[in-house]
């Protein structure tokens, strides 16, 4: 996925940009939209392999499978655990000989599984957020010139 920004701080290897957000990713999380509710722009740090300067325009590329990786991380893995431990608290209640309230003990098996993966990939997120196999890149810097833009890949 493409992306344009405008670079605020260069830190070298790794730049911070601010973006527009797009109406796709709007609820994703990924970029902070959790912390700035609201805002039409957020910064994210990339890497910065072109070594582009701040006030520069520049276009960001991010890997779609990587991406989909990271939206399946949050979105199904907990939905599996709840179901996952909604079965288990089933059988578990099954075996204990509850007879009252088997599916309250169910819910709240399945609660406790999606509540452990939360702190899972929270632990797992905050890894990655260092890991630059996830930091989207900049991939060119864009020169923009009375009507026409031009752009200069590295």
């Amino acid at each position: 996925m493409e992306q344009y920004g405008l670079i605020t701080e260069n830190k070298g290897e790794t730049a911070i940009i601010t973006l527009q957000k797009h109406l796709s990713c709007e609820k994703c999380g990924h970029c902070g939209i959790l912390s700035g509710a609201g805002k039409r722009e957020v910064s994210i740090e990339v890497s910065n392999p072109i070594k582009a300067e701040a006030g520069e325009r520049v276009m960001i590329e991010t890997d779609d499978r990587r991406m989909l990786f990271v939206s399946f991380m949050l979105y199904m893995v907990p939905l599996l655990g709840l179901v996952g431990g909604i079965f288990t608290g089933l059988m578990l209640a099954e075996h204990f000989s509850f007879q009252e309230n088997q599916e309250l003990y169910a819910v709240g098996t399945g609660f406790v599984f999606m509540a452990i993966i939360f702190l899972l990939i929270r632990v797992w997120d905050n890894k990655a957020k260092n890991n630059p196999y996830y930091r989207p890149v900049i991939v060119e810097i864009i020169y923009e010139s009375g009507s026409e833009a031009k752009c200069e890949e590295s």
